[in-house]
């Protein structure tokens, strides 16, 4: 062979020991790499990064091979985001259905009655989804939720039925549930309350959890109590009145009493000082004057005094005497009276003036009726004319006459507006010309005359005989 053609073949076999070895270089790059998906419809090639984003350690900046006119494609990060924030569906690829990207949920009625069965209508696109599965559940269960396995509505309010799809797209729903108003009743039915005070009262809806709760108030008669929008009533004046709520066509009425307590008494009688044997009288005056209950009751300290009526009493006995009027409320007013026993201060002016001419050692005075009649005469009359004169003009001894006194000698002393008879017969003592009526030794016997007026002033006489 000579060498040129000899060199011809070594070139031949070398090319084709070449190619063999590409080929088998090529099998084994496609038996240890998966299979790429087709390429995209899209020409666009990715848009390259600015060069500004570029870090130190990654690629450099691609240039962009789109043509003009047309935009870049996102990265799968970005289409991802997107497709979650937006429920728009992702770009659709050569070999397979799109993912599931987008959800929806509908309601026959989003208004329903507490009891109604919802039949919620999802909707999964695009059609050609691979995985349409999804969840629901409710933005409160006290609202909606599952019973049995079906959607009811268990609560007044509104809530959200949310669908979840399994990409992680939602939709909701919002869902109203009306409770109906079965019945209304009042937190009282009845209240008393005194004039001024106020009270609220509260609703008591049947169901508890109906959504028909608009209330209105009114009141029958306003001077006697008035309400306000939200149930607080004022008592304004004594009587009795209803509040009435309305809600829908129910109602609940309320009785209110309104009172005016006692706030003072005022108690008076018509003098302070009494005699045995009087009859008295009592002024009760209750405030305010329109009080609700003006009723009271009167009570003595003794039994000097008895009530003959609810204003009216008589004197029985002699001493103090503290009357006591208490209202119905409890309200108290009390004044202290004195009965006074004639016959007895009489008894007393004789002991004391004999207690005095004995300690002059002179005898002590006798009693005469008839002498002790024409005193307590004399003592009557200065009431009219306070003189020893009388008052049909005649002196004071014509009474000694009248009244049948034997005497030859005779003496009067008179005084009044003293309250004791230890203090008559001290005054008495301390007065010369009544001293010496009393010390006179001529005189033996001796009538002691006591009267009171009208405003319970005392005038006393003394009438002396031989």
């Amino acid at each position: 062979m000579n060498p040129s053609l000899q060199i011809k073949v070594k070139k031949a076999m070398a090319v084709i020991l070449a190619v063999l070895l590409l080929a088998v270089l090529a099998a084994c790059k496609n038996k240890s790499s998966p299979e790429t998906p087709p390429p995209t419809e899209t020409t666009a090639a990715p848009a390259a990064p600015s060069a500004s984003s570029a870090s130190p350690g990654n690629p450099s900046p691609v240039e962009s091979q789109e043509s003009p006119g047309e935009s870049a494609a996102e990265s799968p990060e970005e289409t991802s985001a997107a497709a979650h924030e937006t429920s728009s569906p992702a770009p659709e690829t050569g070999s397979g259905p799109a993912d599931t990207v987008r959800i929806t949920v509908e309601l026959d009625s989003a208004t329903v009655i507490k009891g109604t069965i919802l039949d919620p209508i999802v909707t999964i696109s695009p059609d050609d989804a691979e995985d349409k599965t999804y969840t629901l559940h409710s933005g409160d269960e006290n609202v909606l939720r599952q019973v049995y396995g079906f959607w009811t509505a268990v609560g007044g309010g509104s809530t959200e039925l949310i669908a979840t799809a399994a990409n992680g797209s939602t939709s909701a729903v919002t869902v109203t549930v009306l409770v109906p108003l079965e019945a209304v009743s009042l937190s009282a039915s009845d209240i008393t309350l005194i004039r001024g005070e106020s009270v609220t009262l509260s609703p008591i809806y049947t169901p508890a959890d109906t959504t028909d709760t608009q209330i209105e108030y009114s009141s029958d008669d306003e001077e006697i109590a008035s309400v306000s929008e939200d149930g607080m009533i004022l008592a304004v004046g004594a009587g009795t009145t209803v509040i009435r709520c309305a809600a829908g066509e129910f109602t609940a009425d309320c009785t209110v009493t309104v009172v005016v307590p006692v706030t003072d008494i005022i108690l008076s009688t018509d003098r302070r000082i009494y005699k045995v044997g009087d009859s008295g009288s009592l002024t009760v005056q209750i405030r305010p004057q329109d009080a609700t209950d003006k009723s009271f009751t009167a009570e003595m300290s003794s039994p000097a005094i008895t009530l003959t009526g609810t204003y009216s009493f008589s004197c029985d006995g002699s001493g103090e005497v503290t009357i006591t009027v208490t209202a119905a409320n409890g309200m108290t007013a009390s004044q202290t009276v004195t009965v006074i026993d004639l016959v007895a201060y009489a008894n007393e002016v004789f002991r004391l003036t004999n207690a005095e001419r004995t300690n002059a050692g002179l005898e002590p005075f006798s009693m005469m009726s008839s002498l002790t009649r024409t005193a307590g005469v004399r003592a009557r009359e200065i009431i009219e004319l306070f003189s020893h004169d009388r008052p049909d003009g005649s002196d004071c001894f014509t009474a000694f006459d009248e009244n049948d006194v034997p005497y030859t000698a005779a003496g009067e002393n008179i005084a009044m507006g003293q309250r004791t008879p230890a203090d008559v017969v001290r005054a008495w003592m301390n007065s010369a010309g009544h001293r010496e009526n009393i010390m006179n030794g001529d005189f033996s016997h001796l009538g002691v005359g006591v009267a009171m007026d009208s405003s319970g002033r005392l005038y006393w006489s003394q009438n002396f005989t031989d």
